[in-house]
């Protein structure tokens, strides 16, 4: 018996276009179209995350990957919306920049000495 994950994406057509796309509007959109040393310098240094941030829009996005109905797209918006939203997909790549914002905590807190930093700081390195 499939597992339910595993029956959402089986439904799909496209299913390696689809979980592109599912990445795709799981990054932040103030990076698409960016310059690649823009996007390096946040830390993002992932060949298919650099390839996906150069998509600027949907319709960018349906071209590239030969969607010719643009229609697709909505119907996977829809599917995205009712299969949780893009949190799951939004924890894939934000992982890898958790270091870059560990060090952001560091520097804040030791700079200003505001309890909700320091707070942060011993809840996440500290386990308090």
């Amino acid at each position: 018996m499939e597992s339910d994950e595993t029956s959402k994406t089986l439904n799909v057509y496209k299913k390696q276009e689809f979980e592109s796309y599912v990445l795709w509007r799981s990054m932040p959109s103030i990076l698409r179209g960016q310059p690649r040393h823009v996007i390096e310098k946040l830390g993002i240094d992932d060949e298919i995350a650099m390839s996906l941030l150069d998509i600027k829009n949907q319709t960018e996005f349906a071209k590239r990957f030969g969607i010719k109905d643009l229609g697709t797209l909505s119907a996977w918006n829809k599917k995205i919306d009712q299969d949780g939203g893009l949190m799951k997909s939004i924890t894939c790549w934000a992982k890898r920049l958790t270091p870059n914002v560990i060090s952001a905590l560091y520097r804040e807190a030791t700079k200003t000495g505001k309890a909700a930093e320091v707070k942060a700081w011993m809840e996440v390195v500290e386990g308090m």
